[in-house]
């Protein structure tokens, strides 16, 4: 078959499975490209030239994923950025293989793996280090840019919408229900809150992790005819991005309420995490980083961890306040699935997963739903709630793999947050509370300083001594967050319930006093698509 004939993927393949790696350079501007594709990333040129690289390389990060014996043992996968100024996942072949540093110098070799074909992996290299070429961001480098002009038509939406109904359900162990019917309950739920019924409800939002066409069920299950209708899908953070859509469509008058719903049953359903996890393989396939069989998403999380703990000094007692902090608010919360004492040694001792991650730095595995109801906020006298008002909203995604990810300490938060700042006319010392996607502990670090909470760098520093849980100087995941509370596989929802519940002064013995914003963020993939949301009640506006 000529080259002609095929596509990159098959291309670059057919070219290992001989024995050659091979990765791609842009005519136009000179950039190498990987992964390989059909036009260049950088400028937009078609069909990069496929070129030899050197081979050698510089270990960016690694993590040793632990496995038992009979599971294939333990083994390596790190980041490796080429001296052309191009970065893959791959492995070095050492023995121990937790002897590769970050920092070290690698040589390629393609490596024939049976029944799978060629594959690159690295070997020690005693060549000295390179000048890189200067990176090229793949994404937009937002903690460097300007500051965020607001158009005027986004800015007259500040305000315009309130979330006048929340409620969860399940949330923990669903045994003998169906995510539909966690879903229905807790929109059912929501909807009373509300003050409306079902009749009233003329939008919908929700995603699932097993359904590409979910919409069009829940609609049927739930009777609904909806004159807005968004599936938009990006992961944990698709329900804080719904808010922006809905806003638009309630504002236009094409609907008059918007029901944003979502269950999950992976802990007690038969059609579990491992099922979703080898499903994922093929409708949502990661060619340049499967074969190196991290666990993900965790290890593409513990990669992020050690080149933050590389470049910045964070310990894995730094990531340990992050749980801690959230056990202690779980500890206030009924509803939190555990709430067991923690301390930090606890953490520091747990078995770990993939390093620097313990399993005490990974999110829970429960069922759970949650729902919320958007109006227009001319309703808002007539709601049997206090209303909380809708201020700011964006979101942003710069990558899908890890590998991708221009740098592991900068997430696309950083513009989502900006963004949303931006639209509610508000800075970080504004913001009374804070509810983060904390799926696993180094999730809060990276956010609290991408959304300026802290300086990039000192997010360790920032929660230590108890500063972010109860009795600290910012509460943050005051329900408990992903780590103690509730995580159903996205966790984005419970975010903005939690909000809601703090600003309507509803949250029992985990009440922060004297509230009258908060900020929700949402985080999907493997630090992939960021989404940020500022609430306020009438007080803020």
């Amino acid at each position: 078959m000529s080259e002609q004939a095929q596509g990159v993927q098959a291309r670059h393949q057919a070219w290992l499975d001989q024995g050659r790696f091979m990765i791609q350079r842009c005519a136009a501007c000179g950039q190498h490209v990987y992964f390989p594709r059909e036009v260049c990333p950088h400028c937009g040129a078609a069909d990069p030239e496929w070129v030899a690289p050197s081979g050698l390389g510089t270990v960016y990060s690694t993590t040793v994923v632990r496995r038992k014996p009979e599971a294939g043992g333990d083994s390596n996968v790190c980041l490796v950025d080429l001296d052309e100024g191009v970065r893959l996942m791959s492995r070095v072949d050492v023995q121990p293989v937790d002897a590769v540093q970050v920092g070290q110098r690698v040589k390629a070799r393609v490596l024939q793996v049976e029944g799978r074909g060629g594959i690159v992996v690295f070997d020690p290299a005693e060549a000295p280090a390179a000048t890189l070429p200067t990176p090229v961001p793949s994404g937009p480098a937002a903690s460097t840019s300007p500051a965020v002009q607001t158009p005027p038509a986004l800015r007259a939406l500040r305000g315009s919408a309130v979330i006048a109904g929340v409620a969860t359900f399940g949330c923990g162990e669903a045994t003998g229900f169906t995510e539909m019917e966690v879903l229905a309950r807790a929109a059912r739920a929501a909807v009373a809150d509300a003050g409306l019924t079902m009749r009233d409800i003329d939008g919908l939002c929700t995603a699932s992790v097993l359904s590409t066409m979910w919409p069009m069920p829940v609609t049927e299950y739930l009777g609904l005819n909806p004159r807005f209708i968004n599936g938009t899908m990006v992961g944990g953070s698709s329900f804080v991005a719904h808010l922006l859509p809905a806003m638009m469509a309630l504002q236009a008058g094409q609907c008059n309420a918007v029901l944003v719903c979502y269950g999950s049953t992976q802990r007690t359903a038969t059609f579990g995490r491992s099922e979703i996890a080898k499903a994922r393989r093929v409708m949502d396939p990661q060619p340049y980083e499967t074969p190196y069989e991290p666990m993900q998403p965790l290890s593409a999380y513990a990669l992020a961890a050690r080149r933050h703990m590389h470049q910045y000094g964070t310990t894995r007692r730094d990531l340990a306040e992050v749980a801690v902090a959230a056990r202690a608010w779980a500890q206030l919360n009924p509803e939190a699935f555990m709430r067991d004492p923690l301390s930090i040694d606890d953490v520091l001792k747990a078995r770990m997963v993939s390093d620097p991650l313990s399993v005490r730095d990974s999110c829970l595995v429960t069922d759970g739903g949650g729902a919320f109801v958007l109006t227009r906020a001319d309703r808002a006298a007539s709601l049997p709630r206090k209303p909380v008002y809708v201020l700011g909203n964006a979101t942003a995604n710069w990558n899908r793999q890890i590998s991708s990810m221009h740098d592991l300490t900068v997430t696309a938060a950083s513009q989502s947050g900006r963004e949303a700042f931006a639209m509610a006319g508000m800075t970080p010392k504004d913001i009374g509370v804070l509810q983060l996607y904390d799926a696993f502990t180094i999730n809060t670090l990276l956010f609290l300083e991408d959304l300026g909470f802290c300086p990039k760098g000192e997010g360790g520093r920032f929660v230590q001594d108890g500063a972010i849980a109860p009795g600290g100087r910012l509460p943050v995941n005051t329900n408990g967050g992903g780590l103690s509370c509730v995580h159903p596989g996205m966790y984005g929802i419970f975010t903005l319930i939690e909000a809601v519940r703090q600003l309507r002064g509803e949250a029992g013995d985990r009440q922060v006093p004297g509230l009258s914003t908060a900020l929700a963020h949402g985080n999907g993939g493997t630090l992939s698509s960021q989404a940020t949301a500022i609430l306020g009640t009438a007080d803020a506006l």
